[in-house]
Parts: C-alpha cells; sequence; structure tokens
C-alpha cells in the first residue's frame, strides 16, 4: 500500500495564548527572517539549504541550549524534527511552551499517531509534517507565519463609537504586531472604508447610537467580499439570549467588556488564522500556494481601477515555459509537477512581495507589477531567466520560458491587458521561444 504524501495539519496552541501573539524576537524590517532547524539528519540540512534559497536564514542546531543561544534578530519560528531529537529534548521544548518563551513550532515525523500529534501540540506545533516529506509544503508554511511580520499583516478594523475604548484596543493590537483602523461614525465611515479595504477581522461593538453592531453585521454579510471576514463583537451584554441573537447575524464570537488583553489577542489571532487559511483554499493555487486565477482577476481590477484614477503605472505578464509537454512526455508528470513548483519559487524569490504571482493555468502565469512600467518590468523578467539559467536543481535539462508584457494605458480594462499579453507572449513562441516581448500588436 502506497504511504501517503505530506500533510501539514493546523495544530492548537498548548495554552490560553495564541501561539502567535509570542512575539518575534526583536524584529527589524528589511533585515532577513531567522529558521531555526531542531534535529540534524540529512533531510533537515537538505531542508535547510532549500529554505536559505529562499531568502531566509537558516541555521541548525543541535540541542535546546544552542537553540536558545542562536535566537537572533528576526527569528520567527522554530523547524523541529521529531525522530532526531530525544524524549528529554521532547520534555524541555513542552516547558518552553507552557511557560510561553518558544517561537512558532512545525513539527515534522516519520510517524502519524494521535500519541504524537499530541507531543507536537504541547511542544507548541504550529503544523505538522509527516513522512514523506515536502519541502515546498514546509516552505510554504514558512511564508504562511512570516506574512504578518512582512508582506501582509494582520488588519484589523475596531468599530466602536466611544473614542476612548476604539482607541485603547487598537493600542492593544499594534503592540501585538496587528494594523489597525478604528471607525467611531460607523454612519458616515463605516461603508466607504469597506469599499476600499478588505480587513482580516472586524471587531464590533454590539451597542452604538444609530444603528447597532447585530445590524451592521447583517450589512457586512450581505457583501459577497467580506463574506468570510471574521467579525467578533465586544459588548458588556451578559445575557447568553442576546449574545445568542447577535451571533445569528453571522458574527464568530462574543467578548464581555472588559476584555483582558490576552483574552483579545488570542480570540483574534485564531480567527484571523483560520480565516486565512479558509481564503487560501479559495484563492490560491494548491500545486504552488500562488494565487489562482479567479483572485487574480479581481485584484487586477483593482489595480486598473487605481490605474484610471489616479495614473498608478500597473504592467501585467503572461508567462508560459517552453516545451512543457515534452517534459511530462519524457520524464513523467511528477517531474513536470516538480517543475511547476520550482518556476514558482524563482519567481517568488524574484519578485518584490506586493507584486501579484499567479498560476493561470497548466504552464501558464500571470504576473502583476503595481508601479512598474514595461522597461522595468522587462528587466525584472530578464532576472528570473537568469535564476533559472544559475540555480536549476534538475541534472537532466534546463527549462526556459517565453513572456508578453503590457503596461496600462488610458482606456484599458483588464480584458485588454489580458488580450495584449497573451498576444505578446504567442510572439515570444513564435521568435522561437525563450524570448519576452514586451512591445508590439
Amino acid at each position: 500500500m502506497t504511504k501517503p504524501a505530506s500533510t501539514a495539519v493546523s495544530l492548537g496552541a498548548s495554552d490560553g495564548v495564541s501561539l502567535l501573539h509570542r512575539k518575534i524576537h526583536e524584529y527589524v524590517k528589511g533585515e532577513p527572517l531567522h529558521v531555526l532547524l531542531l534535529g540534524r539528519n540529512d533531510y533537515t540540512e537538505a531542508l535547510a539549504e532549500n529554505i536559505a534559497q529562499t531568502g531566509y536564514r537558516a541555521k541548525i542546531v543541535d540541542s535546546i541550549s544552542h537553540l536558545l543561544a542562536r535566537e537572533e534578530a528576526n527569528t520567527f519560528a522554530v523547524i523541529i524534527n521529531m525522530d532526531v531529537i530525544s524524549e528529554k529534548q521532547h520534555q524541555w521544548l513542552i516547558d518552553l511552551a507552557d511557560s510561553n518563551k518558544q517561537w512558532p513550532v512545525i513539527a515534522l515525523s516519520s510517524e502519524d499517531n494521535l500519541e504524537i500529534r499530541a507531543t507536537a501540540v504541547r511542544m507548541g506545533g504550529q503544523s505538522f509534517f509527516t513522512a514523506p516529506f515536502d519541502t515546498h509544503a514546509i516552505i510554504t508554511e514558512l511564508n504562511a507565519l512570516s506574512e504578518r511580520f512582512e508582506r501582509d499583516p494582520y488588519q484589523v478594523l475596531v468599530v466602536d463609537d466611544q473614542r476612548s475604548v476604539a482607541d485603547y484596543y487598537s493600542s492593544v493590537l499594534r503592540e501585538a504586531g496587528f494594523v489597525t483602523e478604528t471607525i467611531t461614525s460607523p454612519m458616515k465611515d463605516l461603508m466607504p472604508y469597506l469599499q476600499h479595504h478588505i480587513p482580516d477581522l472586524i471587531l464590533l461593538d454590539l451597542y452604538m447610537p444609530d444603528i447597532s453592531g447585530q445590524e451592521l453585521a447583517g450589512i457586512i454579510r450581505q457583501m459577497s467580499n467580506l463574506i468570510s471576514v471574521p467579525i467578533v463583537f465586544l459588548s458588556c451584554e451578559m445575557s447568553s439570549e442576546h449574545q445568542l441573537r447577535a451571533l445569528c447575524t453571522g458574527a464568530d464570537t462574543f467578548l464581555t467588556k472588559p476584555v483582558k488583553s490576552a483574552d483579545l489577542l488570542a480570540a483574534v489571532e485564531s480567527r484571523i488564522r483560520r480565516g486565512r487559511t479558509v481564503r487560501n483554499l479559495v484563492t490560491r493555487d494548491p500545486l504552488t500556494g500562488l494565487l489562482n486565477r479567479r483572485e487574480t482577476l479581481r485584484r487586477l481590477d483593482d489595480g486598473v481601477a487605481r490605474f484610471q484614477r489616479y495614473g498608478h503605472t500597473l504592467s501585467l505578464v503572461m508567462l508560459d515555459l517552453d516545451h512543457f509537454k515534452s517534459i511530462n512526455d519524457n520524464y513523467g508528470h511528477a517531474m513536470g509537477d516538480k517543475v511547476i513548483k520550482h518556476f514558482s519559487m524563482a519567481l517568488q524569490s524574484v519578485l518584490r512581495d506586493d507584486d501579484i504571482i499567479c498560476r493561470w493555468g497548466g504552464e501558464e502565469f500571470v504576473l502583476v507589477l503595481t508601479e512598474t512600467g514595461p522597461d522595468i518590468t522587462t528587466k525584472i523578467v530578464q532576472r528570473v531567466a537568469a535564476f533559472l539559467l544559475d540555480s536549476s536543481p534538475f541534472d537532466d535539462f534546463k527549462y526556459t520560458f517565453s513572456a508578453g508584457i503590457v503596461s496600462a494605458e488610458a482606456g484599458m480594462n483588464s480584458e485588454n491587458m489580458l488580450d495584449i499579453a497573451d498576444r505578446r507572449l504567442y510572439q515570444a513562441k513564435a521568435q522561437g521561444r525563450n524570448c519576452i516581448v514586451s512591445r508590439g500588436d
């Protein structure tokens, strides 16, 4: 019987405080993020090399004392090879987690049973991977853990008619690394905000003049782009009947004022992380973790609207891997999947964090670059080609791609841009492949 492929399962915290509230150690913006790996063997060493290729700093340590000693600024996660470390080290890690002095943990194990998973949870396990390990999936999990610090900080909208209360909860969240926006006049300010922003979570007072939090929650749930955004009610309301009625409008939970900081952070962070996980299932390509076509079209529409309104430069690239069918035919579809994954990692290594990278379908990809004209976009795509030439992990072959580039002009919409980029991609293929076309019909 074939053993199932590596899987990652989200795990809960071992105490009342969310693991993600355990602050990154001396986070320095702009500096590389650090990952520590505990438990040395051949796979851990290979994993560290792969992690380093994605831009993180990866260090292997052999003991708990080394683990604590090697913690540096921007250390944000620990990968623990449970097959290598001792039972005594297991217990030390559990003690660290219980004292809230541990980082988010990614656990690796060749065993898969309730006992080993429970041990991983007690050690602070954020995720659990079973053999055969999927390196790409592990790096995707690291990206999810690090995004709150670099690419995509958690964003919370606080709605409360009392300015002092709204400011207090915002300050608690900001101290923990969240980005917050406060609204104290929802009748005037809420709809304009929601037309241009999708927060990760909405913290909503239940009782306000003019309109109640319950009514606002109902309105928010009418908006299709906000249907999955968690809503957390805040109120002095003690009646379980009234709380239940409020939750029936589509809110996720109810916190009774006054709320302890730790309780607020635990409730908010756990729901944001789960919400992002669900959102990623809907918006991400399962093989590469890149954005899918539907989500990219939505974001492209937003980018074109900003270009038309404010004149912000916008470029789009359509890329297609050359002779990909031959790779599948000659080396098998499993190798084809490896090429797709490698190319997605190459794109992520070269492009900026706020660029849109999409697996459009099959071996075709789309990039959307803001504040970037055609010349700079061409140079970026050339850097991707150079990256492939220098870093191909495949011994038997190298692969290339062709690309068509278009930059937004007055009167263009998303469909126009995609059509032009597609035609230029076709021209690149006709010119012999391994080619970039950025001008022409």
